[in-house]
């Protein structure tokens, strides 16, 4: 006949393991949470800078014109940090 240790020595191993993956979940999300939560405050930060600035500066924004270029943008607006080749459409714009 199989006793009580028997049971508890089969299940043992699943139940560790099992226990282990908790943990190590339990473990990644609160990290998870703890990093978003930094985020925000983050940004929070951020915004309220930029508002003082704001207020400090006028109109002018802190960061340069907000004037839009007026060739569109291709390739994710790249340009300038990898190499892309300008089309023949590209010349054919500028004349």
């Amino acid at each position: 006949m199989i006793t009580t240790m028997e049971y508890l020595a089969v299940f043992a191993p699943s139940l560790g393991v099992g226990v282990v993956f908790y943990l190590i979940m339990r473990w990644l999300l609160r990290g998870d949470r703890a990093e978003r939560g930094a985020q925000k405050d983050a940004q929070e930060d951020a915004e309220q800078w930029y508002r003082a600035v704001q207020e400090r500066e006028g109109e002018n924004t802190p960061f340069g014109s907000t004037e839009e270029n007026p060739r569109a943008q291709r390739g994710l607006g790249l340009r300038g940090s990898i190499p892309i080749r300008d089309s023949s459409e590209d010349h054919n714009r500028g004349k």
